[in-house]
């Protein structure tokens, strides 16, 4: 009696066991709305396949990938790749993509100064040396932030060279994912890794303070590009990235992203969306724009104008929003959240400014540097 008493016992122990597995299991199905992006599957892939001697992998836009098994220098299509390699593994990129100027190079580490300037594929046009490239030997060319017509062209790049094409996201987002795949790529997962995780931690920081802006407190802004203001992008673009992640709205609301070199607006449109902020690029003519806008009687009536809440982000050596939107939207990030919401954003910028330099671009900067780029200056 007792033994079929322990029986029971048993059979029940273990169906309730089963029960708990089956439920388990359940929970931890990942539903088609949960599953990683192919960005985030490609950047946690381990480069170990190598056939031939050479590794194998699928890059961010999901391209099979086949690249030497070690990588000693590299062509960046666009600047957002340069920049990318410039920070993380210096001594293999072979050269800029446009000549920089005079105040930015004061933050370029001398031994890369001198850097040939390649061209590249920006703003739809192509300004790359076919032949030049192929005299100086890289073994692979980064694209990073190309769309449409601009793949298509890098593609042919790689026809005519045979030199592979590896694809990495720009979407500030996954900036950190990048980095790691591009550590691995070039044989440096330990840099890679670290700048990954100064971008997560900083990146995770603002998205945390900025979660606190109640909907009734969203700053509306437009993205002033031209010398006249009349130039802009809305939310559709990659351009205006950081406006969305610092949980502001771009006031913009037309379908701009087929430009690739800004969208002409009318004065009248201008004025209809009345921006709390206008943020200006100072690449394309912001700087003409700022000594006008504040008296000039066709803008007076807007609140950003009448409020002079017309902001300028650093540019020096790489601008902190846009043109190009790379890595340093991570500091732009927190700079224009501090800027839009002082009462929610609580940081000690200056510090993070010098901090951000020190890591990405190897130098050391001035207390009297940093509040200079905050302001959105930085020149001699």
């Amino acid at each position: 009696m007792r033994s079929k008493k322990f029986t029971k016992v048993l059979v029940l122990s273990i169906c309730m066991v089963l029960v708990l597995l089956t439920a388990v299991g359940c929970s931890s199905t990942t539903s088609s709305a949960d599953k990683p992006s192919i960005a985030s599957q490609a950047a946690t892939t381990q480069l170990t396949k190598v056939v031939d001697g050479k590794r194998q992998f699928t890059d961010m836009m999901g391209k099979e990938v086949s690249i030497p098994a070690e990588v000693m220098k590299v062509y960046c299509t666009s600047p957002i790749g340069t920049y990318m390699v410039y920070t993380l593994a210096p001594a293999k990129l072979i050269g800029w993509n446009s000549k920089m100027t005079e105040d930015a190079m004061q933050y370029i580490n001398a031994q890369y100064k001198d850097l040939p300037v390649l061209g590249g594929n920006m703003g739809g046009k192509n300004t790359y040396n076919t032949e030049y490239i192929i005299s100086l030997k890289p073994d692979i060319i980064l694209s990073v932030g190309q769309q449409g017509q601009n793949v298509a062209s890098i593609d042919k790049l790689s026809e005519q060279t045979g030199i592979p094409v590896v694809n990495l996201d720009y979407s500030i987002t996954a900036t950190e994912q990048s980095y790691r795949l591009l550590g691995e790529i070039l044989g440096d997962s330990t840099r890679g890794n670290m700048l990954a995780d100064y971008i997560k931690n900083s990146l995770d920081k603002t998205k945390s303070m900025v979660a606190k802006v109640p909907d009734n407190k969203k700053v509306k802004v437009y993205y002033a590009e031209s010398a006249d203001g009349l130039s802009t992008d809305g939310a559709d673009s990659m351009h205006t990235e950081l406006l969305s992640f610092v949980n502001a709205t771009n006031v913009v609301t037309l379908e701009t992203s087929a430009s690739g070199m800004g969208t002409e607006v009318s004065m009248e449109q201008v004025l209809n969306w009345n921006p709390d902020v206008i943020i200006v690029n100072s690449m394309m003519g912001g700087d003409d724009f700022l000594k006008t806008v504040y008296n000039d009687s066709k803008w007076s009536s807007i609140s950003a104008v009448k409020n002079k809440k017309i902001y300028k982000p650093a540019s020096l050596p790489f601008n902190w929003f846009d043109r190009p939107p790379c890595v340093a939207r991570v500091l732009g990030a927190e700079w224009l959240a501090s800027t839009l919401y002082p009462d929610y954003v609580n940081v000690d910028l200056k510090s993070d400014v010098k901090d951000f330099y020190k890591t990405f671009y190897q130098v050391d900067i001035t207390d009297e540097q940093a509040t200079a780029l905050i302001n959105g200056g930085g020149g001699k």
